[in-house]
């Protein structure tokens, strides 16, 4: 509600104070309490060490403005503010302006960000734990995208280092197991089904050469056809996802083009390493010079990059490629990474304040009432193509599901209510508002369908009789609601509170319910009709773009 946050600005100005960078701007949980509410006289009253409530005073006998029929000072120094219908008529106009392009914005123009996501080892198909990141990072890229930013996706295939080579051992432990009973299971291997079926898989296909080959050469060749398969099916499940990358960048990429050593040597010429134990290190007095994650090169006799010095390389071919913001979402297990990589963007030059990291919590599967912790190397994951086809969720319904939490929450992903069909499932109930929108339109006298399009196209004339008539206080709220999504849009790329688009668009929905039960849309009174059909074709454009956004679909029909 930006002309509402620029009185208030405006007030604060007045009252002889700077204006916070952002403050929070909310609807009360109670219409008694006023349209809206802001805490940001308590702000600027912790900076300046002073009486909110005395701030508060100031800031609202600043508040002049017809549209304002109330303005007061609640609790320790919240304002909460009352608003005529006139402003919320208003506003709704701007948003049929705006028609399918509401809340889009040029806040990025020119600038290109990188967001890199899911990333998952390649030693298994995505399981529900690491498909988390998926939702995350696809909301995140829309958004970004609809704020003007060039925005690429981006997904790492770690495919080189030791779980490489314990994933490879597990496949050709598969094989020679057949001949040799006694042999054992490879320490650190991948239990479970998949890699059981996939050497299974192997074997017959290559079957003649692998009879070729020599014991030693077994594990090297396992590796080879396994990632094939294994990076093929991740791509299928990413595809059951829904979700698309413009790239896959391959570890292997730099240490074979030797950019890992390349980004070594330079840390070694800048003075930031130290060699100890056999293994080079990575030095920094941000860092606890004894973490054995900082080495570099390790102390085998061939002096191997580790992940980290790949990992270095990769963030600064990144930067290389002309990006001004890198974004990554990794799992909240990479905690520790964050440190190591920021310390060494700064050693080579590169602005560490241009990466952001975002991590993410565990998601456990729940189903009646048991919940169940999951891994690969537990060997009891659940592979999401599996949830999709064997299990019948559908994608909507686990996006949603993701992305409705914070990052920082462990989710548990509750089956039983991933499978309703009602509303007590939470896609569900926004794809039913948007039917029944659909629904309301499909009905709507023709002639009057075709003028309120245009309008809510932003191609045709509104006069001030068109929505004068919106005075019930379910219209108001509703027009309330949809005036959230810029803020919301500025909560998932200013400070990653992805869950902040689901629940505005759960909002829509609840507002939208209530308006439906209880004002007619269509009757006999043709002024209050087309104003009516309006509001519900404004609703349906931001619920729309909401659902978009999120990577939901929008079912016409339910």
């Amino acid at each position: 509600m930006e002309e509402l946050k620029q009185k208030i600005e405006t007030a604060i100005k007045v009252a002889g104070y700077e204006v916070p960078t952002s403050f929070d701007f909310t609807i009360p949980p109670s219409d008694k309490m006023g349209d809206y509410s802001t805490s940001v006289a308590l702000a600027i009253a912790s900076k300046n060490k002073v009486n909110p409530k005395e701030i508060a005073e100031k800031i609202v006998a600043g508040l002049k403005s017809s549209d304002i029929t109330s303005a007061e000072i609640a609790g320790l120094g919240f304002i909460n503010i009352k608003l005529s219908d006139d402003f919320f008529h208003k506003y709704l106009k701007s948003v049929l302006q705006a028609g399918t392009d509401f809340g889009k914005s040029q806040v990025g123009k020119d600038q290109k960000v990188l967001v890199e996501f899911i990333s998952a080892n390649p030693t298994g198909p995505l399981h529900i734990g690491n498909a988390r990141g998926g939702p995350i990072g696809e909301v995140l890229a829309n958004v970004l995208s609809w704020q003007g930013y060039h925005v690429e996706k981006e997904f790492y295939v770690n495919d080189t280092g030791n779980q490489i080579k314990k994933f490879a051992d597990t496949l050709a432990y598969y094989y020679t197991v057949k001949s040799d009973p006694k042999f054992n299971f490879p320490e650190g291997g991948y239990p479970g089904e998949f890699l059981r079926q996939v050497s299974e898989e192997i074997q017959i296909e290559h079957k003649t050469e692998i009879s070729e080959l020599k014991d030693s050469e077994l594990s090297d060749f396992f590796a080879k056809v396994g990632l094939e398969k294994t990076i093929r099916r991740i791509k299928e499940d990413i595809a059951a996802l829904g979700i698309s990358f413009d790239r896959f960048v391959y570890e292997s990429d730099f240490l074979n083009s030797g950019k890992s050593i390349k980004i070594v040597e330079k840390l070694k010429a800048d003075g930031h390493t130290n060699s100890r134990e056999g293994a080079l290190w990575f030095t920094s007095n941000d860092l606890d010079p004894n973490d054995r994650e900082t080495v570099l090169l390790r102390s085998d006799a061939d002096k191997t990059p580790t992940y980290f010095a790949t990992d270095i390389a990769y963030h600064k071919d990144k930067f290389e490629r002309g990006n001004d913001r890198l974004i990554d979402v990794w799992g909240a297990n990479h905690h520790g990474h964050i440190a190591r990589l920021k310390s060494a963007m700064k050693a080579i030059g590169c602005d560490e304040s241009k990466l952001s990291i975002i991590l993410y919590q565990n998601v456990r599967l729940k189903k009646d009432g048991e919940t169940k912790q999951m891994g690969k190397r537990l060997g009891n994951f659940i592979n999401f193509a599996d949830l999709i086809t064997k299990l019948k969720v559908p994608a909507d319904v686990f996006k949603y599901m993701i992305i409705s939490q914070a990052t920082s929450s462990i989710i548990d992903f509750d089956l039983d209510v991933a499978l309703e069909q009602s509303e007590k499932n939470p896609v569900y109930y926004l794809q039913y508002a948007y039917a029944r929108i659909c629904s309301i339109l499909r009905n709507a006298d023709a002639e009057l369908l075709v003028e309120a399009e245009k309008i809510a196209n932003g191609q045709g004339t509104i006069k001030p009789q068109d929505l004068e008539k919106l005075t019930d206080k379910k219209e108001i709220v509703l027009i309330k609601t949809l005036a959230g999504l810029s803020d919301v849009l500025e909560k998932v790329s200013g400070e990653f509170q992805i869950q902040a688009l689901p629940h505005f668009a759960t909002e829509i929905a609840r507002a939208y319910h209530n308006f439906y039960s209880s004002c007619q849309v269509l009757s006999e009174d043709k002024e209050l009709t087309r104003s009516r059909l309006l509001l519900v074709l404004a609703t349906r454009n931001v619920l729309k773009i909401s659902l978009m956004l999120m990577g939901i679909s929008a079912p016409e029909k339910m």
